[in-house]
């Protein structure tokens, strides 16, 4: 008889149970062309129907929830940051209030956590998503710090030439 043993992946199940639990399926499926009995019994890790590559992007191009992705590469140790269109991206300025305004929340969360010296799911899940949003905006920052450089590539060598004969 099959004995039910621990999840061999369990960060890529809980990313499909919250998947699941923060989006109507029916809707989902209709709109990711996958049939919503499917969708239920891919979504749920006791079944023996499993999401594939494909499914994964059309679910992410139906709802624009980088949940499933996120839990995927989490499970390989790995993380992806949704990098906004340039036209889209606030103001430098505005992207180092706003994540340092996330980093100082999550840090609120985790000594929450550690006070009451247990974590339970709604508080794992509310950490990931805090500290997702904190390293998205760190890739946010980067990237629009990169294109200023790029921007300007000999200006920004000039001061760094400067700056290091003036030896700061």
């Amino acid at each position: 008889m099959f004995e039910q043993s621990d999840s061999k992946h369990p960060h890529f199940d809980s990313a499909c149970s919250r998947f699941a639990a923060s989006h109507s399926l029916a809707e989902v499926a209709r709109a990711a062309g996958i049939n919503v009995q499917m969708l239920r019994n891919k979504l749920n890790p006791e079944q023996s129907h499993q999401l594939t590559a494909r499914d994964l992007v059309a679910l992410f191009h139906a709802t624009g929830d980088e949940t499933l992705l996120d839990g995927l590469l989490f499970e390989c140790g790995l993380t992806a940051i949704a990098i906004p269109e340039r036209e889209k991206a606030p103001s430098l300025a505005h992207q180092v209030i706003d994540t340092t305004a996330k980093v100082a929340g999550l840090g609120a969360q985790a000594l929450t956590v550690v006070e009451s010296g247990r974590v339970t799911k709604g508080q794992r899940n509310a950490l990931v998503g805090a500290a997702t949003a904190a390293m998205g905006n760190l890739a946010i920052l980067i990237t629009e710090i990169e294109h200023k450089y790029q921007a300007i590539p000999s200006l920004s060598c000039a001061l760094d030439i400067a700056r290091m004969a003036a030896g700061a």
